[in-house]
């Protein structure tokens, strides 16, 4: 009996060799996650590294402890030009201002949105037409959507300028800078939401609404009561990849309002935004100190962590208040 048991098991571990589909399915599965190490990975772990150490993006081989200088230069602010040409902290603090003003438009976009689907439900002749022209704006090239914007907002011959009679500097004055971001970000982003909430729409049950027609309710009760929870999870989608895409704005800032004077984000810094000040610190990491060391990688480093952690607790935060209203 116990031959056979024996037998059984070496014949089953035979059984569980490899197939040559098996072995060539596993490459072809690991070739993303290889590319994943390799491109997010690895940069992941030096960014790491570099919260506490002097990196050379070009040569790895020469880190060194540098005594928490990035945490310094980013929230204590530095008088004199001890360590760069200027006081880093300065920027970051408005930097974090401007990203908390973009990302709230996140807000006024997604109301737009569920408006516009809202409108869009209703069967009209030509509302499909509708849909695609408001879904045009979010697939377009963010470089063509600022290039438009910026000659809409041209101070010289500018659309703007032109119906209002005008010669406002618009990407010059800094009580406007971000204002043009902000509707830029506006103007594109709904798209997307339209076509969810048209999708979540469809999903809603129409014998919610009969009912509820039957029990009294008004246009206003039946989209408050009904439409709005059953498209809660689509809400809480948008809401919560829509925060996470303010926080995180760079292309159409930094092509609306470029760097002027080699000050990040035009004249005094109002279109700064928190991933556009780790880029002006990663391209201009030359920038050294009076020993000649330069802690702007690790600085970059310091933010770039800083908005993860940031993101990663408003999602969990909004992650957990979700749940509580479902109980």
């Amino acid at each position: 009996m116990e031959t056979k048991t024996r037998a059984t098991a070496v014949a089953s571990k035979k059984k569980k060799k490899w197939k040559k589909e098996q072995k060539i399915s596993l490459v072809v599965a690991l070739i993303p996650l290889i590319g994943f190490v390799i491109f997010n990975g690895f940069p992941l772990v030096i960014s790491f590294i570099g919260l506490f150490c002097n990196v050379d993006l070009y040569d790895l081989g020469n880190i060194q402890w540098n005594n928490f200088e990035g945490f310094k230069s980013v929230f204590i602010p530095r008088h004199g030009f001890d360590l760069f040409y200027f006081d880093l902290s300065k920027y970051f603090y408005k930097a974090i201002k401007i990203t908390l003003w973009v990302a709230s438009t996140q807000l006024v976009t997604l109301l737009i949105a569920l408006f516009i689907a809202t409108l869009l439900r209703e069967k009209f002749a030509g509302s499909r037409l509708f849909q695609i022209l408001f879904f045009i704006p979010y697939i377009c090239s963010t470089v063509a959507v600022a290039l438009m914007w910026r000659w809409i907002f041209d101070w010289e011959g500018g659309i703007l300028n032109t119906i209002l009679g005008t010669g406002t500097k618009w990407l010059e004055d800094p009580k406007t800078m971000t204002w043009c971001i902000i509707i830029a970000i506006i103007w594109q982003a709904p798209g997307y939401g339209i076509v969810m909430y048209k999708a979540a729409f469809s999903n809603i049950n129409n014998a919610l609404y009969e009912a509820a027609a039957i029990d009294g309710a008004n246009a206003w009760h039946k989209f408050r009561n009904v439409t709005l929870p059953g498209i809660s999870p689509t809400t809480f989608f948008l809401l919560q990849s829509g925060i996470g895409a303010g926080f995180l704005t760079y292309d159409l800032a930094a092509l609306v309002i470029p760097d002027a004077w080699g000050v990040p984000g035009g004249n005094e810094s109002m279109g700064l935004t928190m991933m556009r000040l780790v880029y002006f610190l990663i391209t201009n990491s030359t920038t050294t100190d009076a020993n000649g060391v330069s802690y702007m990688v690790s600085c970059a480093c310091v933010i770039s962590w800083l908005l993860f952690v940031v993101t990663g607790a408003l999602s969990m935060i909004m992650l957990n208040k979700r749940e509580e209203s479902m109980k």
